[in-house]
């Protein structure tokens, strides 16, 4: 399972929360906001968080179809014209009821291209409120690129953005865009362009493909894919593989699973018609040039997978307007800061966790992660340890669990999630089957090894919680320590009394999830430090 974890700064969570209190937190009375007047649809969102991890609070959108009407007309008129100008007039009235000052407005193909874009700007301008940016091709692409590369770090491959007008490609890698191109192979654009016909789609698409000799580049490597109606084809996809997770962002699939795809809705059987069934009408109109398109780009490139993000020109604004060294931060554990100020009873305690279990993977030997992804997975989980503290016991695990597999995070991958859920479930009260069983997630399900060290985390925290109710300055008193053959607890002499049975307990089952012998004893940690 790939990471993210090797093109992260290597820091540690306290220095990570310094950086988030020097970026500043957008409170959610006052979210910045960001309007997409896209050539199908129109889309608010209201960010929340921090520029690093942004979260959308509100997120709405229109089709309004603009480029339908430029694509019959050359202009934006009649009704399109109409109900643009009344959407903008209730998206000024939301963004006032939610205190948005700074409103990041851009327009992108359907108005770039329209004869009469000066006169609608003025009019939309005036009914917003707002001024706003018609992006180039070229700035598309590249913020388009911008917000890929926030929500998955590391990404090096195509990004391919699908709208209405146009198909935005960029080359990424080394956080930076290599090349780009727009091309007028949006859904409405090649429907109108071909006049609905699939063959002539098929030409149309390998002649634009053509003139990219950049795009052999990316061989082998993945395409990050962007677009309403692709996301919408693959939460499809999803259902077609009865999938384990709900989640899109980052949702992984093979050129040949795709390909096969294709080939079952084709047969428009029974169970092919119930999933099509799901797709809004707007959605399923636009899937026949979409998935032309897709499989087009899949032929040029030769991709090693197909990965899926939920974060596009949107998140690139708000990428655009970082620094450097900001950029380079892990959002992960940025947004697992972010969770724990809001969530857990202190974040103290947390960073104190994390230094606590720093030797937990020291000889971990995992099967479908590497130790620096199990590293990056253990700060994050000490970070949100005390997430459920507010629940009922008899709910805690699952409500922990449920959180880390649904939260919209961003530079984790699914199995990574996986991962931290089980382990995050085990810092509460699991019994029988629970425990000794690993959850079912199908593709995504641990292999023994690792749900073994998920659990060890899990437990871990456990343990920590019963010498410090998950309070700070205890933990600083006492030393775990993890060898090739034994767990060893010390507790400094002035915190002798903790040294209960419950203590010796809850060691034996971190030892036993990491095949290692426990040892609990009270004495002198700097004594511990030379052992």
């Amino acid at each position: 399972m790939s990471g993210q974890s090797d093109i992260m700064l290597d820091l540690t969570t306290e220095q990570f929360a310094t950086a988030l209190s020097k970026l500043g937190r957008l409170p959610p009375d006052a979210p910045q906001g960001v309007l997409d007047i896209g050539s199908n649809s129109v889309r608010l969102v209201g960010f929340s968080g921090s520029a690093r991890t942004p979260l959308p609070i509100y997120n709405e959108r229109a089709f309004v179809k603009l480029g339908e009407s430029v694509s019959a007309s050359g202009r934006i008129e009649g009704d399109y014209y109409t109900l643009a100008l009344d959407t903008f007039r209730r998206f000024r009235k939301i963004a006032d009821q939610l205190g948005i000052d700074r409103l990041a407005a851009f327009a992108t193909a359907a108005v770039r291209e329209a004869d009469n874009r000066d006169a609608f700007l003025a009019d939309a301008e005036h009914v917003l409120g707002h001024k706003i940016r018609v992006l180039s091709g070229e700035e598309e692409a590249i913020l388009s690129a911008d917000g890929v590369m926030l929500g998955i770090p590391g990404a090096e491959g195509i990004v391919a953005d699908l709208g209405g007008g146009s198909l935005e490609l960029a080359y990424v890698s080394g956080n930076q865009t290599q090349h780009w191109a727009s091309l007028k192979l949006g859904v409405l654009a090649l429907q109108q362009a071909s006049d609905g016909k699939l063959d002539a789609m098929e030409r149309l698409i390998g002649q634009a493909f053509e003139g990219l000799d950049w795009l052999p580049q990316a061989k082998d490597k993945p395409i990050y894919i962007v677009g309403g109606t692709w996301r919408a084809l693959a939460k499809l996809h999803m259902d077609y593989a009865d999938y384990g997770l709900e989640v899109l962002h980052q949702y992984e699939m093979q050129p040949a699973e795709v390909g096969d795809f294709f080939k079952f809705v084709a047969t428009e059987g029974s169970r092919a018609q119930q999933i099509m069934a799901r797709m809004s009408g707007n959605r399923r109109d636009a899937l026949p040039a979409a998935s032309l398109i897709l499989q087009g780009l899949m032929d040029a490139v030769r991709p090693s997978r197909l990965i899926v993000s939920a974060n596009a020109v949107r998140e690139g604004v708000l990428y655009q307007e970082l620094k450097s060294k900001y950029r380079a931060l892990d959002p992960l554990l940025m947004a697992c800061e972010e969770m724990a100020a809001r969530s857990c009873k202190s974040e103290p305690y947390s960073h104190e966790l994390a230094q606590w279990t720093q030797q937990l993977y020291r000889h971990a030997a995992p099967e479908n992660f590497s130790v620096a992804q199990l590293n990056r997975l253990r700060q994050a989980g000490c970070l949100i340890s005390d997430l459920a503290w507010a629940n009922h016991p008899s709910f805690r695990a699952a409500a922990v669990s449920n959180a880390v597999l649904t939260a919209p995070f961003t530079g984790i991958t699914h199995g990574e999630r996986v991962f931290l859920s089980r382990a995050l479930s085990c810092r509460h009260e699991l019994r029988g089957p629970q425990l000794s069983q690993t959850p079912d997630f199908g593709a995504l399900s641990l292999t023994p090894t690792d749900d073994r060290l998920a659990r060890a985390l899990g437990l871990s925290q456990r343990l920590a919680h019963s010498l410090s109710a998950s309070l700070p300055g205890v933990l600083a008193q006492t030393k775990l320590k993890v060898g090739r053959k034994k767990v060893k607890l010390t507790i400094s002499p002035a915190l002798g009394d903790l040294a209960a049975p419950i203590i010796e307990k809850r060691t034996a089952a971190l030892a036993e999830a990491l095949q290692l012998e426990p040892v609990v004893r009270v004495r002198a940690l700097k004594d511990a430090a030379s052992d």
